[in-house]
């Protein structure tokens, strides 16, 4: 494929918070073979602000797939739209076949995805969805980019955000009224994506008990969680003010992240945000594992009690009495963070 033929690239990836994150080393490939071509990032509603943040990312476009286009007319219509906008190459990010059959239906003329779930019929190039081993997330993503003759092996696999001026200056009257210091803090995110990822209500508040006499400690995580986070704030003593639920956008926790001294966190979103602006992160693993998921800064510490039956992903019923990320301590915890 010519490269200078490619003006406009599009980016599908329906997918989460962290995957979305964890393909920033894949959109700063594309911008390198493709350095005149706009780049645009097609995502779900959720996750249309860490797009924005991608520094490789010239445009997002939202595809509510469970709201307004919904359906098998909501992607016809989906499609029509990106039709009418004229791109050269779609890469769709995801195994999931939707992203495949819109933009073989907007009529792009160049479509890479995975040969997943039948997606090669609406391809023109294919990537295999068979992993090259077990390896961290964001090479995983990088492997999509072989058919365009880039070496995923050499290619920069870091990560990297830039969070806008809006949210730093909407995150400083929240500073003012939840007593945020303007740095110095520390954030601890105890609860995931299912119950097996979380910290226990009595391990978490003894970190905060512990850390709370020493320097300013919140509790972040969004709103589902708050009657959780509250009552691991009620144990440990800590002011409701400090329980920071559903309060931040994600560019304003983006920018809260950016002025901690550490994140405290179990395998979530917060932990791939902290990467990418360069927070410290101590991270507690235990049905998923740290090599595909887990932080790789210099000054990271992964905290992993690897059981015979882990990582399960959260898949079956769990036969043990006791969770395996029960098997880091607080005092573990309490420990790498002073490391």
């Amino acid at each position: 494929m010519d490269a200078d033929n490619v003006k406009k690239i599009l980016v599908i990836d329906l997918a989460f918070i962290g995957d979305v994150i964890l393909a920033t080393p894949t959109m700063r490939a594309l911008k390198e073979r493709f350095p005149e071509a706009c780049l645009t990032m097609l995502t779900i509603p959720l996750t249309a602000d860490i797009a924005a943040m991608n520094p490789y990312v010239d445009e997002v476009l939202v595809y509510d797939k469970r709201g307004a286009d919904k359906g098998l007319l909501g992607m016809w219509h989906m499609a029509r739209r990106m039709a009418s906008l004229g791109f050269d190459l779609a890469v769709s990010m995801n195994f999931a076949l939707r992203g495949a059959v819109v933009a073989r239906l907007a009529g792009i003329p160049h479509r890479l995805g995975y040969d997943a779930q039948h997606a090669k019929f609406f391809l023109t190039m294919i990537a295999s969805h068979q992993r090259d081993g077990i390896k961290h997330e964001t090479k995983n993503h990088l492997e999509i980019l072989r058919p365009l003759g880039i070496d995923d092996k050499s290619v920069d696999a870091s990560l990297s955000m830039r969070v806008p001026d809006n949210a730093k200056e909407s995150l400083e009257k929240k500073r003012s009224e939840r007593h945020i210091p303007e740095d110095g803090y520390l954030a601890l995110c105890p609860i995931g994506s299912y119950a097996r990822k979380n910290l226990s209500t009595a391990t978490a508040a003894h970190i905060v008990r512990h850390f709370s006499q020493r320097r300013a400690i919140f509790l972040i995580g969004g709103k589902a969680e708050a009657k959780q986070l509250e009552e691991i704030a009620s144990l440990a003593g800590l002011p409701k003010n400090n329980v920071l639920a559903g309060v931040l956008t994600l560019p304003e926790l983006a920018a809260f992240l950016e002025k901690a001294s550490c994140l405290i966190t179990v395998d979530t979103g917060p932990l791939h945000i902290a990467q990418a602006v360069g927070c410290r992160t101590v991270a507690i693993f235990g049905p998923t594992d740290p090599v595909v998921w887990g932080p790789r800064g210099e000054n990271d510490v992964v905290l992993y009690h690897k059981t015979d039956c882990s990582p399960c992903w959260g898949k079956g019923k769990c036969e043990k009495r006791t969770l395996c990320i029960a098997g880091t301590t607080a005092r573990d915890i309490i420990k790498a963070v002073g490391r």
